[in-house]
């Protein structure tokens, strides 16, 4: 249930409720406390037979982190627990008192830039900027550009793109199951990174193209040369995608690559990251680029 004891503070901002049969619902925060909030929308048909539904509460607020004002989407796991004549009542779930401390921090309006920090790295919270919505918008297209652009130019070759799949809001992130991964982490204007992932052929292939040896094969496959080629090719792609996104961002550095042979990802990874996956298959073989962003 809402804790009616917290303090209920006005909170007039849009929200989004998403939903596990992946349905959304655009309405509009009302209040907010430490347990819940409270949304409506222009046609409540749509909210009410929801009451008792598992949901994931997606608000706007305003951020100052000391130099401006910024936009963040804040994302809390929630359930709608019971319905009013002008909306509905919202109880967040599975939140630790650290998380609830910086919630209250929200509703007393005075969230700081180290805040939303801390907050990235909740259980049950996530948190994206509205320079990331929109760059989420355009992201298939951003990548499919830069591996054709790195495939035509280094490896002599085209990729075809295949799906777009985007990570469900109920799904907790998993980086790749894959046998190589390239990975190159983005730091700076954004947090994330790029994942070039493939089968071992297409890892060898793709390199053997990119250093014009078409003698590599499988009982060379562990050469530092094949792999030094591949993250290089994912160096290429990721920094193709950082200047197609740049735009949007203040300065964006990239890490060298780090290539992984099987699932040994030592990296803790967030289990709220944003992600998206795009497919292609080349003459080398499938394979898929992914972003993700805390």
């Amino acid at each position: 249930m809402i804790e009616r004891k917290h303090e209920r503070v006005e909170l007039d901002t849009e929200c989004t409720l998403y939903f596990k049969n992946q349905s959304d619902i655009m309405a509009r925060a009302k209040d907010v406390s430490i347990g819940g909030m409270k949304v409506g929308c222009d046609d409540l048909k749509l909210l009410y037979p929801h009451i008792t539904d598992h949901c994931l509460a997606e608000f706007l607020l305003e951020v100052d982190d000391g130099v401006q004002i910024k936009n963040i989407f804040l994302q809390v796991k929630a359930k709608i627990v019971n319905g009013f004549s002008d909306g509905v009542g919202l109880a967040f779930q599975g939140l630790d008192q650290e998380t609830l401390g910086l919630l209250e921090k929200v509703v007393r309006k005075s969230l700081q830039a180290g805040d939303v920090d801390a907050l990235k790295q909740k259980d049950g919270v996530s948190m994206r900027s509205d320079a990331l919505a929109i760059l989420k918008a355009q992201l298939g297209d951003h990548i499919v550009d830069a591996v054709n652009e790195i495939f035509i130019a280094f490896l002599g070759m085209s990729a075809e793109a295949g799906p777009f799949v985007e990570r469900s809001h109920f799904d907790e992130y998993e980086p790749p199951d894959t046998e190589v991964t390239a990975l190159i982490m983005f730091n700076g204007g954004i947090t994330g990174g790029v994942h070039l992932c493939s089968p071992l052929h297409f890892g060898i292939q793709a390199a053997g193209a990119m250093l014009m040896d078409d003698s590599l094969d499988f009982k060379r496959e562990q050469e530092e040369m094949v792999w030094d080629a591949l993250g290089e090719i994912a160096n290429q792609i990721a920094g193709g995608i950082q200047t197609r996104i740049s735009g949007n961002f203040d300065e964006i550095n990239l890490t060298p690559p780090n290539v992984i042979v099987g699932p040994n990802f030592k990296i803790n990874y967030s289990k709220s990251l944003s992600s998206a996956r795009q497919f292609f298959k080349s003459q080398a073989g499938p394979f898929y680029v992914e972003c993700f962003f805390a």
